[in-house]
């Protein structure tokens, strides 16, 4: 385990009953939890989250409508100053800094290759799922979220649904997730790379229980059962998070 020194801290908006449902901030949370890292969580309201982060020296993305997003994390850089991450790489490297060990596999050759499947994949599932995430956020989230989103898409969240449908989101996604799933089967054991789990793994993973955070468990339902590979591997991420209190409730009864 690290040790106090090496802590960090996840900004996060949880949900109004205070749970983890961002797939962003789980597979953060998957790989920190696996690495053995400290961590904690502070809590943030969505709208409050340019604001937060404008005074800090966190870099912004180029993006004005949001130049700030969650998960970022905070942790004591080598020369004891305070330093902040959002940028996802960035993040992986900060991670193996702190904890060389176990590694996360970003960058072998399976992880790589996966990164060109995992969108066609799940794109479908993310755009039927995105428009329900307003109605587990507290109600200063919610309004923020929708505000954004309409500027994101140029539509209202009730269009976005309408326009996504889920049975057609998951008649796009079954093929391409089988495909997925019998890529998976090439190598042995459960994971991306095998018998080792990494970032790869947590964000699939991630993605899944994003799906089921929001309230759609038939849909989750679902997409585990397009492939036997693809529950093997949510399953076994389940097993790397043994004692993670924040994700407990994203594996149970997931068998």
């Amino acid at each position: 385990m690290a040790s106090k020194s090496n802590a960090v801290v996840i900004f996060d908006n949880p949900s109004k009953e205070g749970k983890i449902w961002s797939h962003h901030v789980l597979r953060v949370l998957f790989s920190i939890h696996y690495k053995g890292i400290l961590y904690s969580f502070k809590g943030i309201e969505y709208p409050d989250i340019v604001s937060t982060f404008a005074p800090t020296s966190l870099e912004p993305k180029d993006d004005p409508i949001e130049p700030y997003e969650i998960p970022v994390l905070q942790f004591q850089t080598s020369s004891s100053a305070v330093g902040y991450e959002m940028n996802v790489p960035k993040i992986i490297q900060a991670l193996e800094d702190l904890k060389p060990e176990p590694y996360l596999r970003f960058d072998t050759p399976r992880s790589v290759e996966y990164r060109a499947r995992f969108g066609p994949a799940f794109v479908p599932i993310i755009q039927l799922t995105v428009g329900h995430v307003p109605q587990i956020l507290s109600e200063r989230s919610a309004v923020a979220f929708c505000e954004k989103r309409k500027l994101r898409w140029g539509k209202s969240v009730e269009q976005w649904i309408e326009d996504h449908p889920i049975q057609e989101g998951l008649s796009v996604a079954e093929p391409r997730l089988r495909e997925l799933g019998d890529w998976l089967e090439a190598v042995p054991g459960p994971f991306v790379d095998g018998d080792s789990p990494g970032y790869a793994d947590f964000t699939i993973a991630s993605l899944l229980a994003f799906v089921k955070a929001v309230g759609l468990s038939d849909v989750f339902e679902r997409v585990l059962g397009f492939h036997a590979a693809i529950r093997r591997l949510y399953d076994a991420v389940g097993l790397t998070q043994a004692g993670n209190i924040w994700c407990q409730y994203l594996f149970e009864e997931s068998k």
